[in-house]
């Protein structure tokens, strides 16, 4: 990422790449990217939260959409009819061990996997990210954003892409949970990035 990014920009996925860890995600995806965006001090990131995508909002919803994945095979008529609630139970669990508990419970019952998914994971992520000896994979929104952030430097005859070329890049992806969580937080990505660009403008 290095040579695509200017200074300032890289500090968004190495913020990114700390998030996930801590979130306890085996996997750097769009949605670290844009919860690193929300909490550094640059201007792209304060248009978003000026809009109401705030680190607090962003990270509640990457814990909600991950963390769901550990109740995804089972069938919630079926244990509501021997009066099990599985939200109750969801609840019971993040209030015991925190918000993250359920996320990376999910995580841990992936790793439970064959061998063979998780070879096919790694290959469709295409690369990944290490820092410290920590290799995460790529996960869906990363390349996607990196690609956008390019095309809009190269738009703008930048020769590496700054912070508001990748926050575009990441707004504008179209796969993994950037897209759920901005139509959560009711925050269209055009015109988060019709905002992005003015704020820009008016900076220049």
């Amino acid at each position: 990422m290095a040579e695509r990014l200017t200074r300032e920009a890289m500090a968004i996925p190495m913020l990114a790449f700390e998030l996930a860890i801590r979130l306890g995600h085996e996997y750097l995806g769009g949605e670290h990217l844009l919860l690193a965006l929300v909490s550094i001090d640059q201007p792209a990131g304060a248009v978003l939260r000026e809009r109401g995508v705030t680190p607090e909002r962003v990270e509640a919803e990457i814990i909600s959409l991950s963390g769901a994945r550990l109740f995804d095979d089972l069938d919630r008529d079926a244990l509501a009819a021997i009066g099990i609630d599985v939200g109750a139970v969801r609840a019971s669990v993040e209030a015991r061990f925190g918000p993250a508990a359920v996320s990376q419970a999910a995580q841990a019952a992936g790793r439970g996997r064959s061998g063979a998914s998780r070879v096919l994971d790694n290959v469709r992520r295409r690369s990944g990210a290490q820092r410290d000896g920590v290799f995460l994979p790529h996960g869906p929104g990363t390349v996607q954003s990196l690609e956008n952030a390019c095309h809009e430097a190269r738009a703008g005859n930048a020769p590496r892409a700054g912070v508001e070329h990748l926050a575009l890049g990441i707004l504008a992806v179209s796969e993994g949970l950037v897209p759920v969580i901005l139509s959560a937080l009711g925050a269209p990505a055009p015109a988060l990035r019709t905002a992005i660009q003015d704020r820009c403008r008016q900076a220049c």
